[in-house]
């Protein structure tokens, strides 16, 4: 298998359309075709996932114009930023807040954005510690989560933050009460045929299994490692064809019980598939999450339903999902962030297997 990673060809970094996609108030949301498009404004969800490609391109690069990037987001989601530590989520052009508190997806993905920007080793100590007074006001509110999913994005900020010292036992009390939280969601609704968290899946199915498997390698405790196991490769079964990646379609989701749509597959579930795998053949060394998450990372370059790349390596950005008919060609930032972040952590897949391959 190392020789098969080894093959794999990744295209050059191209970041020219997350530039593209920003300007002075931060990453809009939508593109029509590759332009970016004004009369959508922006969301804090966009922001705090491009904040954290930034900061990690920043890190493995040293490039400032990166950094440029992460202060931009962070003064994002610092407006977007509320006195009881929640976040507002939508924005219009002209730069005025449309809600009075986003999602609870949108909270938690900013919780996640601000703990890699806390836990940075390379961001000089007037960021971080704007990060550390919005965690310190935010981390209140984990308890009150009541979706899988938000909930799953709340424990992957809080196995970063548990290794800070100042988190650390904060962190640990409440990664592992929403840990708890997702397992009685899966023995309620799981049977021997259904193994998930809820009676549908949606989007971003893989982030669920994934917190957990983060859960297992703060706490040691064997139920996280067991459920994140049955969990993913239930939904491995589910969205492996052929050969190649098919993500939940949109179109009504999947219910149990019920026909499984097939469009439209959008990037962040093949952008989640490639973080989960990544995570678990990390924790169990089995070669078939390896492979799966090389598998879901090839969805982006064409080893899709209709074998058209989603990816554009002339703009840098990527489409926007796979529709029965074709593709969506427009590129916008969430399709684009989510290409990023899958290929960095490919990248990093590879340069481990190659690393390891030396050393034996």
């Amino acid at each position: 298998m190392k020789r098969g990673i080894k093959r794999l060809a990744l295209p050059s970094l191209n970041t020219k359309h997350l530039f593209r996609m920003t300007d002075s108030t931060g990453i809009l949301q939508h593109a029509k075709f590759s332009v970016p498009n004004y009369k959508e404004g922006y969301t804090t969800d966009d922001n705090a996932r491009a904040l954290i490609v930034a900061l990690r391109l920043y890190e493995k690069t040293g490039d400032k114009s990166y950094l440029d990037l992460v202060y931009r987001y962070m003064a994002f989601l610092y407006n977007a930023y509320t006195e009881d530590g929640f976040f507002r989520n939508f924005m219009n052009y002209s730069r005025v807040f449309l809600d009075e508190r986003g999602t609870e997806d949108c909270f938690a993905r900013s919780l996640i954005a601000l703990s890699y920007v806390y836990s940075s080793e390379v961001l000089d100590s007037s960021i971080k510690e704007l990060a550390y007074v919005m965690l310190k006001r935010s981390l209140r509110n984990v308890l009150h989560l009541s979706y899988p999913i938000s909930i799953a994005y709340a424990v992957v900020a809080l196995s970063i933050l548990h290794d800070i010292k100042e988190f650390s036992s904060e962190a640990k009390m409440y990664l592992e009460a929403l840990s708890e939280k997702l397992l009685n969601f899966y023995h309620k609704h799981s049977d021997e045929n259904w193994k998930w968290f809820s009676d549908k899946l949606t989007y971003a199915n893989a982030i669920i299994p994934y917190a957990l498997f983060r859960s297992f390698a703060v706490t040691e405790k064997e139920k996280y490692l067991k459920v994140a196991k049955e969990a993913l490769d239930f939904l491995s079964g589910i969205l492996f064809e052929n050969g190649f990646l098919r993500v939940i379609g949109n179109r009504g989701w999947y219910e149990k019980g019920k026909e499984r749509p097939y469009f439209d597959e959008q990037p962040i579930d093949a952008c989640d598939c490639v973080i989960a795998y990544t995570e678990a053949y990390k924790i169990t060394e089995e070669k078939e999450y390896k492979e799966k998450a090389l598998k879901a990372f090839k969805w982006f370059l064409g080893e899709n339903i209709h074998k058209t790349p989603l990816y554009d390596e002339k703009t840098g950005g990527c489409r926007d999902g796979i529709e029965e008919d074709g593709i969506n060609q427009n590129q916008g930032a969430e399709s684009t962030i989510c290409y990023l972040l899958a290929r960095l952590f490919i990248e990093e897949l590879v340069k481990s297997e190659e690393k390891n391959k030396e050393v034996v």
